[in-house]
């Protein structure tokens, strides 16, 4: 059986396997920067990054529109890689240096002595993100706690087993005197590959940490607007209560609409960061997983206390968008309910003058008879007139008719004629 090729799901499958990821031998020095910034192409970045790879002579080993990885040679230095990665609502760079022809120093390299002059000012934003990690086999790292503690300045740090025991991780999540963080890995048995992933794990972990936490600020800057919001609510679900005129409600009606509207406004300015919050949250619990942490005796490991401090703020996040969908649909319920009340009370109005219009039908109708019944006399009349002036032109041919008595025998069959006729077209009419 052969299936038919699908391009799209051939370039799916390019994809995933022809962007690389850099791998690299301890000791190394790794300097990760992630600047906030969406897909769309930004034109200083854009040159920013041609002057760097210009001015340091890097090679392109790989280049696609989000992602590059250029490289170099460094005399008297080691191997310097650049992997520069583009994503929906950041841009990240990060620098490998590894093959060090020097004496490795765990985070003893400064990175700015390699980059152009003035290239990270040129960058403009305050980096999101700033965090060198130095990599370094069993024997090149300090081999005690309060060792380790001196390369974090003497804060207290976190760390544990990663890759099922293949290394460590260990940092203490605090910006240091030369504005970075750090995180210090110990390689006891990791083949190139399984480094370069687990410095890219790391590295996404910070990047997720903190873009988790933007949404943070959000959610405290809406929640007087929120509470301010509900206690609106709970006002005119008192004055719908007491409301008996139609006045009144439709008062309490417009109310609800402007706060719904209200309510919707808010939805719409936390929707996307509230999203990206939670999605970012997954990531980094996807990523912590593929860590396979393992605890360390007397260390707090590094994604329980990761989590201890995000889960609140993302359950804060989730809590205050469950109010706000709570919120809107308690509107719109009470508003259903307002609507529906105010077109009982239309309706009972349109009966009342449907009934009173009907009334004033039936009076019509008696009366409209009461003139039917006159009219057949004041028919009768004028017929029993013209029949008089007949029987007078016929008495003055010398006939002998007696016209009186011929009248006064006339007179009930033209009533009764004339009541049939009319009786006849009224039924109909009907």
């Amino acid at each position: 059986m052969k299936i038919q090729s699908h391009p799209q799901r051939d370039r799916a499958w390019q994809e995933l396997h022809t962007r690389p990821f850099v791998r690299f031998t301890a000791p190394a020095d790794v300097l990760h920067l992630a600047f906030l910034g969406g897909e769309e192409t930004n034109q200083a970045d854009d040159e920013n990054r041609a002057h760097l790879i210009e001015a340091m002579s890097l090679v392109a080993t790989y280049e696609s529109p989000k992602h590059s990885i250029h490289a170099v040679t460094l005399n008297e230095l080691g191997r310097l890689v650049l992997c520069w990665e583009r994503h929906s609502e950041y841009t990240a760079f990060t620098f490998f240096f590894y093959e060090l022809k020097k004496k490795f120093q765990p985070f003893g390299f400064d990175f700015e002595k390699v980059l152009p002059s003035g290239w990270l000012q040129s960058l403009g934003d305050v980096p999101l993100v700033a965090t060198q990690i130095a990599v370094g086999r069993r024997d090149e790292m300090p081999n005690t706690l309060d060792s380790l503690t001196t390369l974090f300045e003497g804060h207290t740090i976190n760390g544990s087993q990663i890759m099922a025991g293949l290394g460590e991780a260990w940092t203490c999540y605090r910006t240091h005197g030369d504005g970075l963080g750090r995180i210090a890995v110990v390689v006891n048995t990791m083949s190139a590959q399984e480094i370069g992933r687990t410095v890219q794990r790391l590295v996404a972990i910070e990047d997720y940490y903190h873009l988790a936490l933007l949404s943070a600020p959000l959610a405290s800057e809406i929640q007087p607007e929120l509470i301010a919001a509900e206690d609106l609510m709970v006002e005119e679900m008192d004055k719908l209560y007491k409301a008996a005129s139609v006045e009144e409600k439709r008062a309490v009606l417009n109310t609800l609409l402007s706060l719904a509207a209200e309510v919707e406004h808010l939805r719409a300015r936390i929707a996307k960061r509230f999203g990206g919050s939670i999605a970012y949250f997954s990531l980094l619990k996807a990523r912590f997983d593929e860590l396979r942490e393992a605890k360390i005796d007397h260390v707090l490991p590094l994604d329980r206390f990761v989590m201890r401090r995000l889960v609140p703020a993302i359950d804060t996040c989730r809590s205050t968008h469950r109010r706000l969908i709570s919120l809107s649909e308690r509107i719109n319920s009470a508003a259903e309910l307002l609507r529906t009340s105010v077109e009982l009370i239309v309706q009972e109005q349109n009966l009342r003058l449907l009934e009173s219009a009907n009334q004033k039908a039936h009076l019509q109708l008696r009366l409209q008879q009461s003139v039917e019944a006159l009219s057949v006399v004041v028919i009768s009349y004028y017929a029993l007139g013209l029949l008089g002036h007949l029987l007078d032109g016929v008495e003055s041919t010398g006939m002998g008719l007696n016209v009186k008595l011929t009248l006064g025998i006339a007179t009930p069959i033209v009533l009764a004629a004339v009541w049939i006729i009319v009786h006849r077209v009224r039924k109909q009419f009907r």
